[in-house]
C-alpha cells in the first residue's frame, strides 16, 4: 500500500478516535450534570465524610469542566486532522500527553493514599457525628444535623457503626418515615458501611470509564504523530 493510501487511513483514524474523545467528554459533562442535579443528596453524604464542608456540587462543576475541555480537545483533533496541519496535531498531541500523565499521576497517589484517605473519612465521620450529636442536644438545626438526617433518610442507615453511636437519644431520621413508635423498626446498618456499598457498586463502571479514556488517549496521541510524519513526506497527499 503507497504512502498516500496511508495517510488518508491515519487522517480516519485520527478523526474517528478524537470522534471518541469528543464523545467521552459529552459522557464526562453529562456526569457533571448529574452530580448538580444530585447534589443535595450526595452533598449531604460529602459534608458527613468530610469536616471541612466539601461540595459535591463543586465536584460537579469540576466534571462540567474536565468534560466540556475534553470535548473542546477531541474537537480541535478532529480539525487538525481534516485540515491536516501539523502544528495543530503536535500540539494537540502534547496537550492530550500532559492530560495523560496527570491522570496517571492522580491515579497512582489515590492508590498508593487509599488507607490513609479510608482513616480520614474514618476520623472525620466521627467528627461530625459528635458535632451532630452536640447540635441536636441544643436544638441547633446546623448544617451537619441536615446532613446526617438526609444520608440516614436516603441511604436508610442509622450513626457510623450502627444506631448505638447516638445512644439512648436516637434521631427520628434512623426510622422509616420518622415513625419513632416502634424502636425495633430503627435502620441498623451504619451509614460508613452503606456509604462504601453505594461507592464501591460503581468502582467497575468508573475504573472502565477510566481505562477507555486513557486508551483513546493513548490512540490518539499515536494516531496524531504518526499523522504528522505523513504529512512531513510531502505537501499533501491524496485521500481514496
Amino acid at each position: 500500500m503507497g504512502v498516500q493510501n496511508c495517510g488518508a487511513i491515519l487522517k480516519y483514524l485520527m478523526i474517528f478516535f478524537n470522534l471518541l474523545f469528543f464523545i467521552l467528554g459529552i459522557v464526562v459533562l453529562g456526569f457533571g450534570i448529574y452530580a448538580y442535579v444530585k447534589k443535595d443528596d450526595y452533598n449531604s453524604a460529602l459534608v458527613i465524610i468530610d469536616a471541612s464542608n466539601s461540595s459535591w456540587e463543586s465536584f460537579g462543576a469540576i466534571c462540567v469542566c474536565v468534560g466540556v475541555f475534553i470535548a473542546l480537545l477531541g474537537g480541535s483533533g478532529c480539525l487538525g486532522a481534516w485540515k491536516e496541519n501539523r502544528g495543530c496535531l503536535v500540539f494537540f498531541s502534547v496537550l492530550v500527553g500532559l492530560v495523560f500523565i496527570l491522570e496517571c499521576t492522580a491515579g497512582g497517589l489515590a492508590y498508593n493514599y487509599r488507607g490513609e484517605l479510608n482513616d480520614k473519612i474514618n476520623n472525620n465521620m466521627n467528627v461530625t457525628l459528635r458535632t451532630s450529636i452536640e447540635d441536636r442536644a441544643l436544638h441547633n438545626d446546623t448544617n451537619i444535623v441536615r446532613s446526617w438526617n438526609t444520608v440516614q433518610k436516603t441511604f436508610k442507615c442509622c450513626g457510623i457503626e450502627s444506631y448505638l453511636d447516638y445512644g439512648t437519644n436516637v434521631p427520628t431520621s434512623c426510622f422509616p418515615g420518622g415513625d419513632v413508635s416502634v424502636p425495633t423498626a430503627r435502620f441498623n446498618t451504619g451509614c460508613k458501611a452503606k456509604l462504601f456499598d453505594v461507592f464501591s457498586s460503581h468502582w467497575k463502571e468508573w475504573a472502565g470509564g477510566v481505562v477507555g479514556i486513557a486508551v483513546v488517549q493513548l490512540l490518539a496521541i499515536v494516531f496524531s504523530l504518526l499523522l504528522v510524519r505523513e504529512i512531513g513526506k510531502g505537501d499533501s497527499y491524496t485521500v481514496v
